[in-house]
């Protein structure tokens, strides 16, 4: 074949060059001397040659996708067969000791052999050669169907969980709960995905693992070459190795305080498994990851709806934003970080909308009543009369009493809590609506949005002291309307000062 006549003359010269016979000379020295000779692919045979040549790779290309993406199909079928997988989703607790993760890792070791061929071709073949359009396109395609699998068989537990969540510990603790379960979910994703797809040479495994973080997921598969059953029973049976705790179970908290707390698992697993190797960043595997950790976006976006406390909605920005520090602290949890940031948008924008709401009803559109308007008497403890009707049971008469009634004040009159409460409500109705929101979204929301609210609320406040002021003048007189404004708008001077000094 590689003769004069033959059809792979070209790849050692020209056809009958003494090139054709010498296989011990030196790779280099043949390529130079073929280089310097002319070449005449009608002579060579270089059709054929192609034409097998073709043949050979698109056989080894179909055992290749045969060995890795048909293998990875054919197991993601035989686990849903197995577990009636999406109709019965499987228990958070139970789910990295599961089939879902056993026979992937049983797998996994002869995976990445055949990927690792297919990569290394590739880079022998350099971007600028026609034959690397085919092992790239293999690759995609093994990335693609391996992510489509984890998608199968992970979503409907996923979603199922999050549903959980929601209904044991409310919106609050379920987000909190959530992130943490996505953030272990993400970790050990990224390690089985590394099994498949990662270069075992830009790998480290430290044998002494981190005292207080959790296991690690599972190691490859060394025990037999095409080992499903063999994966299984090394992943439940082997008595050094513990199963690592799944993100459902009591074993997975929070280490640290609980103004400073920190999710260890993440960064000390990722320093297992990841050095110098970035597969992890595949955009196929970064778009699952993503796929998986929208139901937690789609979870708390249908609790938010319903929810107007604006107490609620601060707490779930303010928790998210704690879990999203963590979730971008390690490169293996991105994708978890990326969709807690777009809960605390939606969280967020429902925050604006409620405190709009409650600005607009209790300071834009407030109509105050004659208490509202007891000045200097509200300052006095001055109260006003109460009529009170008492009903004469044993002959259904009503009668009338006007009587002059002090209001019963709580606690000890000496408490400094007491006196504060007192004299908060001394307050006009309309400041201190504003000065209590604003206080609940300050840090929670962007800040060009604070500003806007914070503007648009103090010229409404403002708006209504000036009406009141009015109403005071003609009943009391100039003195008391004056001291009516200065009273309010001091004390919100002081209180935009002391808060808000950064506006």
């Amino acid at each position: 074949f590689f003769g004069g006549s033959g059809g792979g003359a070209e790849v050692f010269g020209r056809p009958g060059s003494s090139l054709a016979n010498a296989r011990g000379n030196n790779a280099a020295r043949r390529e130079k001397l073929a280089a310097q000779q002319a070449f005449e692919s009608t002579a060579s045979g270089s059709a054929e040659y192609y034409r097998r040549a073709c043949a050979l790779q698109d056989a080894a290309l179909e055992l290749l996708r045969v060995g890795v993406a048909d293998r990875v199909s054919q197991t993601c079928a035989q686990i849903q067969d197995a577990l009636n997988i999406p109709k019965v989703p499987i228990a958070a607790d139970k789910l990295e000791a599961s089939l879902v993760y056993t026979r992937f890792h049983g797998i996994s070791k002869r995976s990445n052999a055949l990927i690792s061929i297919a990569r290394k071709r590739l880079d022998a073949l350099g971007n600028d050669s026609v034959a690397s359009a085919s092992y790239d396109d293999l690759l995609t395609l093994c990335r693609n169907t391996y992510c489509g699998a984890r998608e199968t068989l992970l979503t409907a537990t996923v979603r199922r969980h999050m549903d959980i969540l929601k209904e044991r510990h409310g919106l609050v603790g379920m987000t909190r709960l959530a992130s943490l379960f996505l953030i272990r979910l993400c970790t050990v994703e990224t390690a089985l995905y590394l099994d498949f797809f990662g270069d075992p040479e830009k790998r480290r495994y430290p044998r002494k693992k981190t005292k207080g973080a959790l296991s690690q997921v599972d190691e490859e598969d060394e025990t037999k070459e095409g080992g499903d059953a063999a994966g299984e029973k090394k992943e439940g049976g082997d008595e050094g190795e513990k199963v690592p705790p799944s993100p459902g179970s009591p074993h997975f908290k929070r280490m640290g305080s609980a103004g400073s707390h920190t999710v260890p698992a993440a960064s000390a697993l990722a320093s297992q498994v990841l050095s110098e190797d970035a597969t992890y960043r595949d955009a196929e595997f970064q778009s699952a990851l993503g796929n998986l950790c929208s139901s937690l976006h789609r979870t708390v976006r249908r609790g938010l709806v319903s929810v107007l406390d604006l107490d609620v909605l601060c707490q779930v920005v303010s928790v998210l934003r704690e879990e999203r520090s963590v979730a971008n602290s390690s490169p293996t949890t991105l994708a978890a970080a990326r969709a807690v940031s777009g809960v605390i948008r939606d969280a967020q924008e429902r925050l604006i909308f409620c405190a709009n709401g409650a600005l607009h009803k209790e300071v834009a559109r407030f109509k105050p009543t004659i208490n509202d308007l007891n000045y200097p008497g509200k300052l006095l403890g001055e109260e006003p009369k109460v009529s009170i009707i008492i009903e004469d049971e044993s002959n259904s008469n009503k009668k009338k009493e006007e009587t002059t009634a002090e209001a019963k004040k709580e606690g000890d009159p000496n408490d400094a809590v007491a006196a504060q409460l007192r004299v908060y409500e001394s307050w006009f109705p309309p400041m201190r609506s504003v000065l209590r929101i604003l206080s609940k979204i300050f840090r929670v929301v962007e800040p060009r949005v604070f500003e806007d609210i914070a503007l648009s609320s103090v010229q409404s406040c403002t708006k209504s002291l000036k009406d009141g002021s009015v109403h005071i003048l003609r009943k009391s007189g100039q003195i008391h309307a004056d001291l009516f404004l200065v009273k309010h708008l001091l004390v919100s001077y002081i209180f935009f000062q002391i808060y808000f000094s950064s506006f």
